[in-house]
């Protein structure tokens, strides 16, 4: 192989320094979103998560239903990376993350990330007691009602009270009903 020559090798060096610069340049200027367009931005993501991909997948079927959720968990996924300190959006992302695995029968996955809701956000009751109901749901339909117990017995543990909204409340005594062997 011929030796490359002095004046080459110095603007591939050159070349190589822009690239780094560009690089540099390009992640500071992310650093530099304010508090509200990471808010926004956060928020657009979900949304387009949501209305493009998650929901127009419960109407699809077979490759193109399978094709959608994988976009929509894509960008779930992309929130909770992208913007760990929205953590009403992450919540939310969160959770349809475990609807998605719960739509394509991925139980233990789904659990995972409707347990993870609460341990990674425990400050958002609504995202909280959704993934809790979620989780115990999808468990009794497993038949396995031990496990669903536990997750309706956290519903009941931290929600049940008199002045809580009537959605918590009803959620709270569907909850104790399959705790106390009701269908």
């Amino acid at each position: 192989m011929p030796p490359v020559d002095a004046a080459l090798g110095a603007r591939l060096r050159i070349l190589a320094g822009l690239a780094m610069i560009a690089l540099l340049s390009s992640s500071c200027s992310r650093k530099q979103e304010s508090p509200q367009q990471r808010y926004d931005a956060a928020k657009a993501l979900f949304e387009q998560a949501t209305k493009q991909f998650h929901n127009p997948s419960a109407f699809a079927q077979g490759v193109e239903q399978q094709k959608l959720q994988a976009q929509a968990a894509e960008n779930y996924e992309k929130i909770l990376r992208r913007y760990p300190e929205q953590t009403n959006w992450c919540a939310q992302a969160l959770r349809s993350l475990a609807n998605i695995r719960a739509a394509q029968t991925n139980l233990s996955e789904a659990v995972r990330a409707y347990a993870a809701v609460t341990e990674n956000y425990p400050g958002d009751d609504w995202e909280t007691i959704q993934a809790w109901k979620s989780a115990a749901d999808l468990l009794w339909e497993a038949n396995r009602h031990e496990d669903a117990r536990k997750f309706y017995q956290k519903v009941v543990s931290r929600f049940d009270g008199t002045n809580q909204p009537s959605i918590v409340r009803i959620v709270v005594k569907g909850s104790k009903a399959r705790l106390h062997g009701g269908e």
